[in-house]
């Protein structure tokens, strides 16, 4: 019987945990193994999880770097989940992908003029936003298109990010024929401002979102008017093969590293069209 334990930063994003969380509980269902919640503070891991001690294998997510160079060195196994952590093993969504994946839908579309609101700023973007933009950013440019610099649009992580970005492209002379948010909180923002101001999608302006599988229930996106597209990636995965691993490594039957990304999945709903 193998104890997994499953660390979460006290302040990580909920939203990928608890699909990862459901899949990694699945995944154990009828065997004789555990899986315990624990929850620690940043640069406390070590601190947690060494009382943790019928724990056999960590699965682990929000590790800052205090944390990664504990596990690193720690003598049971461990995974990271949703980021990539040099010298761990990780699961983590291929962020660069999931910014072409958007590109390439809204180029297939005829678009040539693009957008992207970013959550952050311009000099002080997250690696794991930095790849997705990167991705977006250079889908467009190999395909002749390259984005301005005035349609990086960016903005906090947060609903009122989001109306900020919508009101400054309502500013312009003309509204930009596409926009991708990186952020569900920037797409929660925009849609209000933009309904408010009788802006159609995507008869005026295709959208493409980023969003996730809530547990057994239809996605967000579904509920929006209209459904938006969006790109996501499966979260789920980093449940299951996490687990996967961990019983493995415990078992002393894992030879390689676990470094898996996992790529871009375009949802196609009714808030992109092609180009007029």
């Amino acid at each position: 019987m193998t104890h997994i334990g499953v660390f979460r930063r006290d302040d990580f994003d909920p939203g990928a945990y608890v699909v990862a969380l459901f899949h990694a509980q699945a995944a154990l269902a009828g065997t004789s193994h555990q899986l315990s919640l624990h929850t620690f503070s940043a640069g406390n891991l070590e601190a947690v999880a060494e009382a943790a001690t019928s724990v056999d294998a960590l699965l682990t997510f929000g590790p800052e770097t205090v944390d990664q160079d504990y596990l690193r060195g720690a003598s049971r196994p461990s995974v990271v989940c949703e980021r990539i952590v040099e010298g761990c093993n990780y699961i983590a969504p291929d962020n660069h992908d999931i910014g072409r994946t958007a590109a390439q839908h809204l180029l297939s579309l005829g678009h040539t003029e693009l957008a992207v609101g970013l959550p952050g700023s311009r000099g002080d973007l997250s690696a794991y936003h930095t790849y997705r933009a990167r991705g977006f950013l250079e889908t467009a440019w190999a395909a002749g298109h390259q984005v301005a610099g005035d349609n990086m649009l960016f903005d906090t992580k947060s609903v009122d990010g989001g109306r900020a970005i919508a009101e400054a492209l309502l500013e312009r002379d003309r509204l930009v024929p596409a926009l991708y948010l990186q952020n569900l909180s920037l797409l929660m923002g925009v849609l209000p401002v933009f309904r408010a101001a009788d802006v159609r999608i995507p008869d005026d302006i295709s959208l493409v979102g980023t969003s996730f599988v809530q547990l057994n229930a239809p996605e967000a996106a579904e509920y929006m008017d209209p459904p938006i597209t969006i790109v996501t990636f499966a979260k789920e995965e980093m449940g299951r093969r996490g687990v996967e691993y961990l019983l493995a490594a415990a078992d002393g039957q894992t030879q390689s590293p676990l470094t898996d990304l996992l790529p871009g999945i375009l949802v196609e709903r009714a808030s992109t069209a092609r180009a007029g």
